[in-house]
């Protein structure tokens, strides 16, 4: 019931407040005032995720942003993600949130180790947001991002060399090592280089973004999670993936069986690509994400071009998890992902 009073408020709010968003949801015969029911949030029609790579979409005066994120690198169309400090602070807080449920959160002094764009430069990047917020989820102690900015290219790079030196670095230390970012420019470093490293004692994992046109090299999750082991000595039960979009802002992490658990903080649905009704649990569909936490811009109901289904989880948590299984479309859309598998071509 609670979320589905905080969707009723947020729904309200973008519609009165968001042109677009009451143009699109009057054609479909929609309203807020219809949401009476957990049953009813799935009546909500979703706004296509390219929608936000072509258009400036934004329901506060523009003072009241003060951050704005992209979704891809340099180049390509880029959905923004404008946060008034309101949503950026619900953001941080369902993130510290979802991560300490999982228990991913600590007290404990780690050096970071971020396959991932270093925020200094890439300030408005999803990703580069994301993984310095994780960062904030422990005590730090080094952190270092091996995607840097070459002042002579004018572009991003990885930094082998750098990055292997703070390999050598960290194993040799006694505090432990979180590593973060894009698992194919991880797995190609190690693989190029030989890497086998015996990190520290209470060293965590946690990927991101997926493999995208390197998929050609993805490894089943198990077989990724025994590599990792053996090359770095992190082991499985120390190892997560998160799943996220920048316009929808919530993050799907893995549990200790490596299923994506679906927070109290949203709600999702699968639908079918022929008419967007919503298929039954377990079959693959389109994903169709609800939130409420972000009052800055109008996706509280986002239509993605995801294929997935639902399943339950075996874990202490229990709960439904969601499946990503593909994309739908002709075209690859250039993503973080994309643009970052760029450096290591």
């Amino acid at each position: 019931m609670l979320f589905l009073k905080s969707f009723q408020e947020n729904a309200l709010f973008h519609y009165e407040k968001n042109p677009f968003l009451k143009f699109f949801w009057d054609k479909m015969n929609f309203h807020p005032s219809e949401l009476d029911s957990e049953e009813s949030l799935s009546r909500v029609p979703g706004v296509l995720v390219n929608v936000f790579k072509e258009f400036e979409m934004i329901s506060v005066p523009k003072d009241d942003v003060v951050l704005t994120l992209t979704s891809s690198g340099t180049n390509g169309q880029k959905s923004q993600q404008f946060l008034s400090q309101e949503s950026l602070d619900h953001v941080k807080k369902l993130a510290w949130s979802i991560h300490e449920s999982l228990g991913l959160t600590s007290d404990d002094k780690f050096n970071y180790l971020c396959f991932t764009y270093d925020p200094a430069v890439a300030k408005d990047l999803g990703t580069a947001f994301t993984d310095e917020l994780l960062t904030n989820f422990t005590k730090k102690e080094n952190v270092f991002y091996a995607i840097q900015w070459s002042e002579e290219k004018q572009d991003f790079f990885l930094n082998e060399a750098e990055t292997l030196k703070k390999f050598d670095e960290f194993s040799k230390s006694d505090i432990p090592v979180r590593i973060l970012g894009f698992p194919a420019i991880l797995f190609d470093l190690i693989l190029k280089h030989k890497l086998k490293l015996k990190l520290p004692e209470g060293s965590w994992l946690q990927t991101g973004g997926g493999w995208k046109d390197k998929a050609d090299k993805e490894i089943p999750k198990k077989e990724f999670r025994l590599f990792i082991q053996d090359s770095l000595g992190i082991k499985e039960s120390h190892q997560r993936d998160l799943f996220g979009m920048v316009e929808h802002g919530i993050p799907y992490v893995d549990c200790e069986f490596g299923e994506l658990h679906i927070p109290n903080y949203s709600r999702v649905f699968i639908r079918s690509p022929k008419d967007f009704s919503v298929l039954p649990f377990g079959e693959t569909g389109i994903v169709h994400f609800l939130c409420s936490y972000n009052f800055s811009y109008p996706a509280p109901s986002l239509q993605t071009t995801d294929f997935g289904y639902l399943k339950k989880c075996q874990c202490s948590l229990g709960g439904d998890v969601l499946v990503i299984t593909g994309r739908a479309g002709l075209n690859l859309q250039k993503t973080c992902a994309l643009k970052a598998l760029e450096v290591i071509k």
